[in-house]
């Protein structure tokens, strides 16, 4: 292995790592809701309030440099008492007032214990992450077999 090829494999390890335990992760959540949704009660919902936020930093303000998060409420009725859930994320929309499926377990008080909508079902796990563990290992290959390095040759 070649001195300067140390870095091009580093850089692929840290890939590898951080795209298989992000997909790992993001694979398991959406599991487990898939598996919850199946064996839990379900009644409808709506949505009761979006607020929107957009954040920009840096000096140039350009596209790239902007986040938009949308905090949705849905509202919910269980036993004639209306229950709330907030979900955060980054990249879906919905309308106010749209109907969304909502599955919820209740505890010993008949109090929603754990709640999941069809918008936390609709936050499928991202393919950035297993692409990055794809680049990582793709990288390592290519770094292995000497067909890319770093360095001067000489």
């Amino acid at each position: 292995m070649k001195k300067q090829n140390v870095g091009l494999i580093a850089l692929s390890i840290v890939f590898i790592l951080m795209g298989g335990f992000s997909t790992i992760y993001n694979l398991s959540k959406y599991v487990s809701n898939r598996v919850f949704m199946s064996s839990a009660e379900k009644t409808t919902g709506y949505v009761k309030w979006i607020d929107h936020e957009l954040k920009t930093w840096g000096h140039n303000k350009k596209a790239s440099n902007k986040a938009e998060t949308y905090y949705i409420t849905v509202a919910f009725d269980v036993g004639g008492k209306e229950y709330t859930r907030e979900i955060f994320t980054g990249t879906y929309y919905v309308s106010q007032n749209e109907k969304v499926n909502v599955y919820y377990n209740t505890d010993k008080n008949g109090e929603p214990d754990k709640v999941v909508t069809d918008i936390d079902n609709d936050k499928r796990p991202y393919l950035t992450w297993p692409l990055i563990l794809l680049l990582g290992v793709v990288l390592l290959v290519l770094t292995k077999k000497n067909i890319i390095s770093v360095g001067r040759k000489r």
